[in-house]
């Protein structure tokens, strides 16, 4: 079995952190930390919870690790789940309907979680070898996560892009840039396309790419296809998604999380409201 040491010495490369950082974040000493990574001493107990909440894990990740294992997709699902952001049960959309799962942002709080989500935004960007010159974010929840993206870019992976808020703060855009707006989580499409038609009355069509962290597949409201791809017929852009149902679906199917009571209530949802 992995000792706790090794582990935390894997969460923190993954982190790309060093000791010292994570020392400071637990208020502990870099001699502690190292003790730890090298197993030569254990983290006192009381501070195993601090451990699993600053690397976005629960208990039970940091004692039994398995994150190593999953890809991005599933690693993210998981992320969800596990601050309480993926919920299952019978939920009341803005569109009316009643839904076996919802996606409720309001969950991340804290910087850890911030950091962490911003990542995975990063992540797919790399994946879908997205090609921009400007991040957007445009509201209260997502200038976070856009400007967290951008540091992940950075440091993770050596690309600075300039980022906008608004009028006023960061670079601008211009009907030259090719944007890519960050958005939460894509249902009928109708804040997706407000906002996008308000960009391009100010400034043109600019925006190339949207990411969205879940993609619900649902129609749109004005036809029987998917919000998806009318909104990617109508604006001329290309939404990529972290995540869509069907890969919640997968996770909760192959153990990745729980839920499994709540398979066929989300199956017979897609079947109800998913966009051709």
């Amino acid at each position: 079995m992995e000792l706790i040491g090794t582990k935390i010495l894997t969460l923190r490369k993954n982190k790309n952190i060093t000791q010292a950082q994570l020392a400071e974040a637990l208020a502990v000493s870099a001699q502690s930390v190292s003790k730890w990574e090298n197993n030569l001493s254990l983290p006192d107990i009381s501070l195993l919870p601090m451990i699993a909440r600053f690397f976005g894990i629960t208990m039970d990740d940091l004692f039994n690790y398995r994150l190593d294992a999953l890809n991005y997709k599933e690693r993210f699902i998981r992320f969800m789940a596990d601050n309480g952001v993926l919920q299952f049960g019978e939920f009341r959309l803005q569109s009316g309907r009643f839904s076996p799962y919802f996606i409720d942002t309001g969950k991340y709080k804290s910087a850890s979680q911030i950091t962490k989500l911003g990542g995975f935004y990063a992540e797919c960007m790399r994946e879908h070898n997205i090609d921009s010159n400007l991040l957007a974010g445009n509201t209260y929840q997502e200038i976070p996560i856009m400007i967290a993206a951008s540091m992940t870019l950075f440091n993770r992976y050596g690309i600075d892009i300039p980022y906008c808020i608004g009028d006023t703060v960061g670079k601008q855009m211009d009907g030259r840039d090719r944007v890519t707006l960050i958005k939460d989580t894509l249902t009928s499409g109708q804040t997706l396309h407000a906002n996008l038609m308000e960009i391009q009355k100010s400034v043109g069509k600019c925006v190339s790419d949207v990411i969205v962290s879940v993609d619900r597949m649902e129609k749109s409201t004005i036809s029987h296809g998917s919000a998806r791809y009318e909104i990617e017929k109508m604006h001329d852009v290309k939404i990529h998604s972290i995540v869509t149902l069907d890969d919640i679906i997968y996770a909760v199917e192959n153990g990745v999380i729980g839920g499994a009571e709540y398979l066929s209530a989300m199956k017979q949802y897609k079947e109800e409201y998913g966009g051709e």
